[in-house]
């Protein structure tokens, strides 16, 4: 059976936080693939977002050659709302029947997951790995995935960025390149994304 990975968010922009925790999932996992899907539009995010396009090749050069990794547009095709379960159902109609899929989500998800659309069903078509961020509890974590079924927690030393952090930090001129890949960092440069 094959077993693939969701790594599902804004990403932006996509930083060292999102490889750190993709990789040590893969390998924890033993997942043959992960799949690294920018959102479309997000239903739980209020605050402005960077353009779907630049979101989308900032996550694409982040992920660029390394294996085990795929970028993947499927929420852009899909359109409209980027509702976890579309994406999931749509993955399966697309992957032999004998895969199955693993969704990679933070500590913080992990407790807002009774807010998403359709969360029993997600539960139900894939497994769920949450990983710890910052200082969320694991014990806690840990109480709450086994009231929901279905949830395997890891705790991993994740560098604790944020997105929010970054841009902040790109908006003001200040270095970003020891948070964000090489080309990453050279595409928010080039394309002058987050000043103003």
């Amino acid at each position: 059976m094959s077993k693939i990975g969701i790594l599902g968010g804004t990403f932006d922009p996509p930083h060292i936080g999102h490889i750190s925790l993709a990789q040590q999932v893969k390998k924890e996992m033993k997942l043959s693939e992960v799949l690294v899907i920018p959102a479309f539009r997000t239903p739980l995010k209020k605050d402005g977002t960077s353009s779907y396009k630049d979101r989308f090749e900032m996550t694409r050069l982040t992920f660029e050659g390394m294996e085990g990794f795929a970028v993947s547009d499927i929420e852009k095709k899909l359109g409209g709302m980027s509702y976890t379960i579309n994406t999931v159902r749509a993955l399966k109609e697309i992957y032999p029947q004998k895969t199955e899929f693993y969704l990679i989500i933070g500590g913080d998800q992990l407790f807002q997951i009774e807010k998403w659309f359709r969360y029993e069903a997600i539960l139900k078509e894939c497994r769920v790995v949450a990983v710890t961020r910052g200082d969320i509890s694991y014990t806690d974590m840990q109480e709450y995935a086994n009231e929901l079924g279905r949830v395997r927690v890891l705790n991993m030393d994740i560098p604790d960025i944020s997105s929010h952090e970054i841009r902040t930090k790109a908006a003001a001129g200040e270095d970003i390149s020891a948070l964000v890949a090489p080309a990453a960092a050279e595409y928010i440069r080039t394309e002058g994304l987050y000043r103003g």
